[in-house]
């Protein structure tokens, strides 16, 4: 199950990831349990993703497995209890690397293979209790470890593992949607982040089926975020997202601003002041929509008592670009997966079904540095560029369904470098990058 918070067809939004022709089982007491559950088995190969740089070798190929496991159960139309399993070597990895276990239970004179695959941990676990009998109106109650997400993802997007959270929600009014909520990121480490929680509230409203609007506030508090006692660093960081969604003659419309303030505090403050927003349109033309966005994160182009940059908090999934964001460092962040750090793009898209069971998705960006910074100035080793032109990518994905619940896909991006990799590559020309994965997988 996935709880969305914010903009939403409604901000109570539950969404199932089993397959809906999965029958439940009737327990004792009247009690559905419903089973679900995915295995997925995927191949890559990618190329000067680390280095833009031919003459090195960091060609990288490789096969890797996931497995999840679901429970729901659904005490009463109103409580519903779920849980899932994820399998994973570490905290932070869900998949399984092909030949990476940590023994080997192959005897003989070649000892090698024969092993158990991976760790198992639990990627969700909560308790839902939702009705009218709370506060005379309709109103939710979710506490547990579940995924998070607010609005479209640009600042905060906890889906991959989730977080630890208490979510109260309530509809005053018919169409109208209020949610408070209080998420703990971190609690109890002697040495660093001794406890970093998270509260907001988020306000929606259902114009009709296909027009919403939402509002959110979330506040950050994040004690002993980096240094040494006596001199704590403490980070507060404010979050307010404004969006929206509608449909005029045919043409799918969605917007979305987000500002940041706050600030990091010690013996100085340095004060947050980042921003993005997102808009985007989309036009069916059977079998075909097209689609055009434009997102743009800010940066920072100067180590001062500001960070201009757009914090974001999100997984190690693919939030936009195959390669850059997904494969490669980002701008902002020097780390993969950073969002819309110091990076604004374009993109142009098509996704069609080219027959009943076979879809393609195509999609070119054109994408560029909001600052001649890589890195963020105050929060890591930031280092000046000539160019502000990271590159324009083409990314493409083609999926095939075999069977109920079965499908087959090739998806990856290649990445015409920029000059703003020069910073990566030493002042040498960057050349391409680029990735390709095909996988299989079964949902059940």
């Amino acid at each position: 199950m996935l709880f969305v918070l914010g903009f939403a067809a409604t901000a109570f939004a539950i969404y199932a990831e089993i397959p809906s022709e999965t029958q439940a089982a009737v327990a004792k007491g009247t009690t559905q349990i419903t089973l679900g559950g995915e295995i997925r088995v995927r191949g890559e190969f990618r190329d000067n993703i680390k280095d833009f740089d031919n003459d090195k070798v960091d060609r990288d190929s490789y096969w890797d497995q996931r497995l999840r496991f679901s429970v729901e159960a659904k005490v009463t139309p109103n409580t519903i209890g779920f849980f899932e399993l994820e399998s994973g070597n570490a905290d932070d990895e869900d998949n399984v690397k092909w030949g990476t276990y940590e023994a080997n239970g192959a005897t003989g004179l070649y000892n090698v293979g024969n092993a158990k695959h991976g760790d198992v941990r639990i990627r969700q676990a909560w308790i839902q209790h939702s009705g009218s009998g709370l506060l005379g109106a309709p109103a939710l109650v979710k506490v547990g470890h579940q995924l998070i997400k607010l609005g479209y993802g640009l600042f905060l997007d906890h889906t991959k593992y989730g977080d630890d959270a208490l979510l109260f929600g309530v509809d005053p009014i018919k169409n109208m949607h209020i949610i408070a909520h209080t998420i703990k990121f971190k609690e109890g480490d002697t040495k660093f982040n001794d406890d970093a929680t998270a509260y907001g509230v988020i306000f929606a409203y259902d114009f009709d089926k296909v027009s919403s609007i939402s509002f959110d506030a979330t506040y950050v508090d994040h004690q002993k975020f980096a240094g040494a006692a006596p001199n704590w660093t403490d980070l507060h960081l404010w979050n307010f997202g404004l969006r929206g969604n509608t449909k005029v003659a045919g043409l799918g419309l969605k917007a979305d601003v987000e500002i940041q303030t706050g600030k990091v505090e010690n013996t100085t403050s340095v004060d947050f002041a980042g921003y993005a927003f997102f808009a985007g349109v989309s036009y069916k033309l059977a079998p075909v929509t097209l689609s055009v966005d434009f997102v743009y994160g800010s940066g920072d182009d100067k180590a001062d008592n500001k960070i201009k940059t757009f914090i974001t908090s999100l997984g190690k999934d693919q939030h936009y670009t195959y390669v850059y964001e997904y494969r490669t460092p980002t701008a902002g962040t020097r780390d993969r997966s950073g969002g819309l750090s110091n990076t604004w793009y374009v993109k142009v898209g098509a996704n069609a079904d080219l027959a009943k069971d076979f879809n393609a998705d195509l999609n070119v960006y054109f994408l560029q540095a909001s600052k001649k910074m890589y890195g963020t100035p105050g929060l890591t080793t930031a280092t000046a560029t000539d160019s502000k032109n990271i590159g324009a990518e083409i990314d493409a994905k083609f999926t095939y369904k075999i069977d109920k619940n079965l499908q087959y896909w090739v998806e990856g991006g290649y990445l015409f470098a920029g000059n703003y990799w020069k910073a990566v590559t030493g002042g040498k020309d960057p050349d391409d990058a680029y990735a390709i994965r095909h996988g299989i997988q079964l949902n059940f």
